[in-house]
């Protein structure tokens, strides 16, 4: 080692023109080093890459909150479709049990000779007349007046 504490090479003695690569860059553009401009660079990259980390970021939350949503849309649609389907199976029993009645229980729609209509004011006019061996029978008729008068 020498006083100015760079070791000595005894083998290949250094040249006095050869220099390191900054301090070429340095001589000759005399204004930047190369080392400053990879500092730039990195500090440049260092930015763009946490402005893109935060875009990146605030899209996951948006994408996130759109997932939820829709989520909230799947159940409400899930609801709606087994009330739905309940109410569709409602419907299709109702000739389910209308086939039962007729078939286990000897039930029947009545004919229009099994209906009568009673009318307050048209029954009493169309109603038999009482015969004279049954005097204590009242008619149709007469129960719906009876019906009107007493309320």
């Amino acid at each position: 080692m020498a006083i100015s504490g760079k070791p000595v090479n005894r083998r290949n003695p250094a040249s006095p023109h050869s220099a390191d690569i900054g301090e070429l860059f340095a001589q000759r553009f005399n204004v930047v080093s190369i080392y400053v401009v990879i500092l730039l660079l990195l500090a440049g990259t260092i930015v763009w890459s946490g402005i893109k980390t935060a875009e990146e970021v605030q899209q996951y939350h948006q994408d996130y909150k759109a997932l939820q949503d829709m989520k909230k849309q799947e159940r409400k649609l899930q609801v709606e479709h087994q009330r739905l389907l309940i109410e569709q199976q409602t419907f299709s029993a109702t000739p389910q049990i209308a086939s039962r009645a007729v078939s286990e229980l000897g039930m029947y729609s009545p004919t229009l000779k099994d209906k009568l209509i009673i009318q307050p004011g048209v029954a009493a006019a169309t109603a038999k007349p009482a015969s004279a061996d049954a005097p204590a029978t009242k008619t149709l008729a007469t129960d719906a007046e009876a019906m009107g008068a007493g309320q």
